[in-house]
């Protein structure tokens, strides 16, 4: 028997011009950045997005600067932290941000209702609570 040819879906952002981070992107960041003690003081000032678009079940944003965001990390890769977001319909949005070698590499966005588990992350929202915890 011969099998028909899938077709590749790509579960990788897309490349796209660099761009500066959106007041949105750079409060997620700063916020997750203060709860973790070695990225506290990380200068994000710099960083662009390189690449954002769907990817696995959520968004991927990809991330990009010219130096170390912060050259003093220890570790080679970690999660540098996350963000819940809880919204006025009864949603969740949980916001991951990793790192390699001291530089951001990207933010993952994982959207959560569980009304309707087939809708995908709404351009705008109203947030109820915001809560950043370090991994």
């Amino acid at each position: 028997m011969i099998w028909p040819r899938r077709s590749k879906v790509s579960n990788e952002p897309k490349e796209i011009e660099p761009r500066p981070l959106s007041e949105r992107e750079a409060g997620w960041i700063s916020d997750i950045l203060q709860v973790n003690d070695e990225w506290r003081n990380a200068d994000i000032s710099r960083t662009q997005v390189v690449a954002e678009g769907p990817c696995d079940e959520g968004v991927c944003i990809r991330l990009q600067a010219p130096e170390s965001e912060n050259p003093k990390a220890k570790s080679r890769r970690e999660s540098v932290g996350e963000l819940w977001i809880q919204t006025d319909d009864g949603c969740s949005i949980n916001v991951q941000l990793s790192q390699f070698e001291g530089r951001l590499q990207e933010l993952y966005l994982l959207f959560v209702d569980p009304k309707l588990r087939t809708r995908k992350l709404p351009e705008t929202w109203n947030e109820v609570s915001r809560e950043a915890t370090d991994i």
